[in-house]
């Protein structure tokens, strides 16, 4: 390929590059998506030499004064957006670099017109890559700078071929540039790939030297999560419901010390109620304290002692990566004893649930350690309780409940005597007596826990939550209502909880007097389908990939870059042993895919696995071919002159087309001194371009004589000349 016609294949490919990032980065408007897609294809399908687009836009071709004309009517549209349409500068300043790009696809004439084109497609990339921390940015970046190296090259071979500097000129219909000097070699080809491969680890060591900075107009601001519902201090009946119809991912939580899936139903705890005034839920214990931090980071939730009389369970490590919520809430199992994380504070309330001092813009990743509370022997007995009339305000507390109310929860409890047999029995009641349904109408109620209980029998976690709190309550049990997440899906690839907005959750926790706050669940098992086809397995591996991406790459800061130096000082070992445990990391969800797929098709499907078994017999065959017969080596210059020889056949193939089509025809036994005869007798008027061509195509192709650049250039001008001809007189 000529350099000029791959400098403007590099060019138009490397705006494109940059568009896509900003395109998926961004929310463009859709008929600029549009109008910006088809200026790439457009200009792309003319630097391929596609003469029907070509010939189009010669004739629509606009006047540099008309360009400018649009661009300064583009500048007007950017204030018009700025103030009345977006009001957002950035959003208002996408939009006007988009335009910029599409009228400079349309006017490249010079070579600052490319330099525009580099300038406009750089403040794109930076701009998509300032909006988004996903995985999709990798392929894209990685093109842009493959394409960028390109670019950079060509423009810097034709500015030295150019004489005087001339514009890159748009590929003609029927022309062909000589491969040697002025064409890509597969040299060439490899020396810039070479280049973009150092310019990529060049990259790669700055990435890893200086650590990420959560500053500047591309941030997020605050305000933008993901909205939730039931976690500020009013919960009202039936507003979980709603949000639980989304599958948008909250976070994933991983649980380092437990090599598999050890529980189906993962509690994550947000925040409790005490006083429910027969509508809504609020809690009367909001006040924040700040927690203490130990040097090393740690936030002291609670402290246990080793002398305490209630029984502790096993320490449970989890590590959060939370999506920007709207909400300051930090969510873990119960109950929490420490976090930590990059946090600047942490505050607690009363209840144990667990804040930011304001609700987080971007991504946050912690660990927790949570110790379960597991029922003590003593609490299967009974044994009357005495609590403070502070604690019986909070948690014993009940609206104006009807009578059928407590007469229902005298009856289910009436054989039990402790208060977790009574608690025991309230959560089978509600459990095997009514259904579960999303499906519930969402006007408002008068008395909607009476017409859960009584009419309509129906209902979600809120309403079982709801019910089994003032039940215990109306039998003299402490109980209060939380709401957090229930994770049920799990991914096998990289061992973690997915939790998404549908998994939201209200549950129960009682008290007894032995134990403390003991989880319970009255809500039933609701069977989701997650699905174990391919598709849900290939998801799964993606967000295990994308998870890894934001581990090793987007929440790399600087004590990850003591820990690399530390690690350089310890020897090369164990920084060699480091990266291959983070590659292997990164790789293994892959490996793990293919294995199951594998094995999954020698169990169940015999032709599937021979389908898989040939597709690799296939591969290998190809590869030891390629190995062996090594096809690049055609395309390698063989001689001095192969080159000159390929570029005379090009231009006398193009002679005989370009006759051919006023119905001149070579006939197969003729030779090309007597065809120029031929040519002659029909059309006198090409008679002498034609014969150039032909003297010297005898002489390149036949002969031992190396044609000069002079003499190409003469071939080329012989055959423009003859494309210019008048059609011969029939």
């Amino acid at each position: 390929m000529p350099f000029n016609q791959a400098l403007q294949l590099s060019s138009v490919l490397l705006a494109a590059a940059a568009f896509i990032g900003l395109a998926l980065g961004r929310s463009l408007p859709e008929w600029l998506v549009l109008l910006t897609g088809t200026a790439l294809i457009v200009t792309l399908l003319r630097a391929l030499g596609v003469g029907q687009f070509r010939r189009a836009f010669d004739r629509i071709r606009l006047s540099t004064t008309a360009w400018n004309i649009l661009t300064v009517l583009a500048f007007a549209g950017f204030w018009v957006d700025v103030l009345w349409i977006s009001a957002d500068l950035l959003a208002a300043g996408v939009h006007f670099l988009m335009i910029l790009m599409v009228i400079k696809l349309f006017n490249l004439d010079q070579r600052r017109d490319y330099l525009h084109l580099y300038a406009i497609s750089l403040m794109a990339i930076l701009g998509s890559a300032a909006s988004t921390t996903d995985l999709w940015y990798l392929p894209v970046f990685l093109a842009y700078l493959l394409m960028g190296v390109w670019t950079l090259l060509l423009y810097q071979l034709t500015k030295e071929s150019d004489a005087g500097g001339s514009p890159p000129s748009l590929p003609k219909e029927s022309t062909t540039i000589p491969r040697g000097r002025q064409q890509i070699t597969p040299e060439l080809f490899w020396l810039a790939n070479g280049l973009a491969v150092g310019a990529l680890c060049l990259t790669v060591l700055i990435f890893f030297t200086i650590p990420r900075v959560s500053a500047g107009f591309g941030q997020k601001g605050s305000g933008e999560g993901l909205r939730t519902s039931g976690f500020s201090e009013t919960v009202d009946l039936g507003m979980i419901g709603p949000i639980k119809r989304d599958p948008g991912i909250v976070m994933r939580v991983e649980l380092p010390d437990r090599t598999g899936l050890q529980m189906d139903r993962f509690y994550l705890r947000g925040m409790a109620y005490d006083r429910y005034d027969g509508k809504s839920w609020t809690t009367r214990l909001s006040h924040r304290r700040s927690l203490a931090e130990s040097p090393a980071g740690t936030f002291t939730v609670r402290h246990i002692s080793s002398r305490s009389p209630r029984p502790l369970g096993q320490v449970i490590r989890q590590t959060i990566l939370l999506e920007a919520l709207d909400t300051a809430v930090l969510f873990a199992a119960p109950n929490p004893e420490s976090i930590s994380g990059q946090f600047l504070a942490i505050q607690s309330d009363p209840t144990g649930a667990i804040y930011l001092p304001f609700p987080a813009s971007a991504r946050l990743e912690y660990t927790v350690h949570s110790r379960p509370t597991p029922v003590a022997p003593a609490d299967l007995q009974f044994q009357p309780a005495v609590y403070t009339e502070l604690f019986t305000q909070h948690f014993l507390q009940l609206p104006e409940s009807s009578e059928r109310v407590r007469e229902l929860a005298q009856e289910i409890t009436r054989s039990k005597t402790s208060a977790y047999e009574k608690a025991q029995a309230i959560e089978a009641y509600l459990s095997k007596n009514y259904r579960y349904s999303l499906d519930i109408s969402s006007a408002v109620q008068t008395r909607p826990l009476e017409e859960f209980l009584f009419e309509r029998k129906t209902g979600y976690c809120e309403h079982y939550a709801t019910a089994m709190v003032v039940l215990l309550r109306n039998v003299g049990v402490p109980a209060r209502l939380v709401t957090g997440f229930l994770a049920t899906e799990w991914n096998e690839y990289g061992n973690y909880y997915l939790v998404r907005q549908r998994d939201a959750h209200a549950w129960v926790e009682v008290h007894l007097p032995h134990s403390g706050w003991v989880t319970m669940d009255p809500t039933p098992a609701v069977s989701e389908t997650v699905g174990d086809s391919q598709w849900f397995a290939a998801s799964r591996m993606i967000d295990t990939l994308r998870l890894r991406w934001n581990r090793f790459f987007v929440q790399y800061n600087a004590a990850d870059q003591l820990a690399v130096v530390r690690g350089l000082k310890e020897g090369t070992t164990v920084v060699r042993d480091r990266a291959w445990s983070s590659l292997s990391s990164l790789l293994a969800p892959a490996g793990d895919f293919a294995g199951k797929l594998l094995s999954r098709a020698v169990e169940g499907n015999v032709r599937l696995t021979v389908g898989f078994l040939s597709c690799i017999a296939l591969g290998l065959g190809l590869v030891i071919w390629l190995v062996q017969r090594k096809p690049w080596n055609r395309w390698r210059p063989s001689g001095t002159n192969h080159g000159e020889h390929v570029v005379i056949t090009q231009i006398y193939r193009n002679v005989l087309k370009q006759v051919a089509r006023y119905g001149i025809v070579k006939a197969e036994p003729t030779t090309p001194r007597e065809f120029m005869l031929v040519v002659g007798n029909q059309w006198a008027a090409a008679a002498e371009s034609v014969s150039t061509v032909t003297e010297l195509y005898c002489r390149g192709r036949f002969g031992k004589v190396i044609l000069t650049q002079q003499e190409i250039g003469l071939a080329y001008q012989s055959l423009r000349q003859l494309t210019l001809l008048d059609p011969p007189s029939r």
